[in-house]
């Protein structure tokens, strides 16, 4: 089968490797679409820890199931099945799991790299973490479900509440699904800080107040503040993988507000906090990473459902053979969210 290989940074391949091999309970899946997220991007430019050279990246799946090892671990699917696929599910067994924390499982079941022509879907995987999509129209819409997800994992652990005032850091790929997502929960105003002004008027476009934090003399913290009454920000995602960003939230929140880490920062990083913000203003500094599958379904219900409008965010699409030129799009910035047309469902 096709597909594009990562043999280094800087250095991405469309080979022809073998076809997977299925055990029992597995599922064969024709690839139809896979996006390109920001790790797949970071590990292009500059490798990654969890990515072993050569193998395959992607994981931002949907397709058609074009083969069943054995009896179907999950009686309601079938060959010829249209599918959107989470790339992790957790074991349901370990302390993480036990206590409501899903997405920290410590033995999670991982499908392996997508943008190929088919994926092998382990059985746990199938069981746990694979679900219709509705129809032929929503399958673009459908690889936003493994994004969109991370993004419900971090509003619920944030508790955005009806009529905050929330504002994000970035207005890339995540930082615009985040801004539809706290809409869609109602959220009575927006605020967006972002220096790239593509980005900064797709997020106007969708309702946000914006600010350019690259211009000379901005004060984004006094900005903040000028539209929340003197106040803050009830909630401040960090949609970018930057300690200068989560200085400049902790400027923005307000007294008894929740700054969420939300962008991966780089491994070593290290911040510096004014304690008298988390104690005297009961700031809550925390963090967020991955989802579970109920958040994962929930993400692609509110896709295909029309609750979030997120269409317009997938601005580009490639074909396979054009991965290459994909990936320099997608590092370009000049772009949001990329897919690669795969077909293997054809």
């Amino acid at each position: 089968m096709k597909a594009v290989v990562y043999h280094g940074p800087g250095d991405l391949r469309v080979e022809n490797v073998d076809d997977p091999v299925l055990e029992e309970g597995d599922v064969l899946l024709g690839v139809s679409y896979c996006g390109l997220c920001g790790t797949d991007v970071k590990t292009y430019k500059r490798g990654h820890h969890m990515f072993t050279p050569p193998c395959i990246l992607g994981h931002e799946v949907v397709g058609r199931i074009v083969e069943i090892a054995g009896e179907p671990v999950k009686p309601d699917i079938a060959v010829g099945d249209m599918v959107a696929v989470a790339p992790y599910v957790p074991c349901y067994g370990c302390a993480y799991c036990r206590s409501g924390r899903e997405e920290l499982c410590t033995n999670k079941g991982f499908i392996e790299g997508a943008f190929a022509e088919y994926v092998r879907i382990p059985a746990e995987v199938v069981s746990k973490g694979t679900f219709h999509i509705p129809s032929e129209e929503d399958i673009k819409l459908a690889c936003l479900a493994e994004p969109l997800a991370c993004c419900v994992n971090a509003a619920q652990d944030s508790r955005v509440r009806l009529a905050d005032t929330v504002m994000i850091i970035g207005a890339g790929p995540m930082g615009l699904l985040m801004l539809e997502l706290c809409k869609a929960m109602g959220a009575s105003k927006i605020l967006v800080s972002e220096p790239n002004g593509f980005r900064r008027n797709k997020a106007a476009e969708r309702g946000a107040v914006v600010i350019d934090p690259a211009c000379s003399g901005t004060d984004v913290s006094a900005w903040a503040k000028e539209q929340t009454d003197g106040i803050g920000a009830d909630v401040v995602f960090v949609c970018v993988g930057a300690t200068e960003a989560v200085d400049a939230a902790l400027g923005c929140v307000r007294k008894g507000g929740t700054v969420n880490i939300f962008g991966g920062l780089p491994s070593g990083s290290r911040l510096t906090v004014d304690p008298h913000i988390l104690h005297y203003d009961e700031v809550i500094l925390t963090g967020s990473f991955g989802f579970t599958p109920l958040q994962f379904h929930t993400a692609l219900t509110m896709l295909t459902g029309g609750a979030i409008d997120a269409g317009s965010v997938i601005t580009h699409e490639f074909d396979v053979d054009q991965a290459v030129e994909a990936f320099d799009m997608a590092s370009s910035g000049e772009s949001l969210k990329i897919l690669l047309k795969v077909d293997g469902d054809a």
